[in-house]
């Protein structure tokens, strides 16, 4: 459905990465009564954006083999067989594969399981209110993910080579940019590496989109 505005945003969730640092794939983390990815997806689907797309590369069978098929149903998976190249790959594949007609579009990281799914609709709605090229959510005043991209820079988030995201082209934005400060810590939490991990499991996390 549409995200309570006229404007078609969609998701992309970038999950391709061969979680170096981790050591394993962490996409399939458990993580509570879930995995890492699988409360990303499920955070995702419960926002009103009205298009998923999931990008896989590295351990990317083993992902749809061991993910419910009920959190992938309706979801576009796109396989990146390029993702030893880096980030900027896995954008394209995911950006390549959007409905043309999409207006703007969430890149959403899969390493990211506390995002809320209304404050992927308070990114939405900011885009329709005021629209800008850029939009990035901060938690007391401090940027995180994910970030929404106007359909106007697709092609030059889609010129970017080697291992970088859609950050590399903010420099070339300074007037398209809007800060959108939100109450949601989950924007500044990621699974990196097994230390975050470790924590995130022994600690209660701000939330897990129940």
């Amino acid at each position: 459905m549409k995200a309570e505005n006229s404007s078609r945003v969609a998701a992309i969730i970038l999950a391709a990465g061969k979680s170096t640092r981790m050591g394993e794939a962490k996409q399939l983390l458990p993580l509570g009564e879930s995995t890492v990815l699988g409360l990303t997806i499920a955070n995702v689907r419960r926002s009103a954006v009205e298009e998923i797309v999931l990008v896989l590369g590295s351990s990317a069978e083993a992902i749809r083999r061991q993910l419910p098929g009920s959190l992938l149903a309706g979801l576009k998976l796109v396989v990146n067989s390029a993702f030893e190249q880096g980030m900027a790959s896995s954008l394209r594949a995911g950006l390549s594969a959007l409905h043309p007609h999409t207006d703007a579009a969430l890149i959403v990281l899969a390493d990211q399981p506390f995002v809320r799914p209304e404050t992927l609709d308070q990114l939405a709605r900011q885009h329709h209110r005021a629209p800008a090229q850029i939009v990035i959510p901060t938690y007391q005043g401090v940027r995180g993910n994910p970030v929404l991209l106007d359909r106007s820079i697709f092609p030059e988030v889609m010129a970017l080579e080697g291992d970088v995201g859609c950050r590399a082209i903010f420099g070339s934005h300074p007037e398209g940019i809007m800060n959108l400060e939100v109450e949601d810590e989950g924007i500044l939490l990621d699974i990196d590496n097994q230390e975050a991990y470790q924590r995130f499991r022994a600690e209660s996390p701000p939330h897990t989109g129940e």
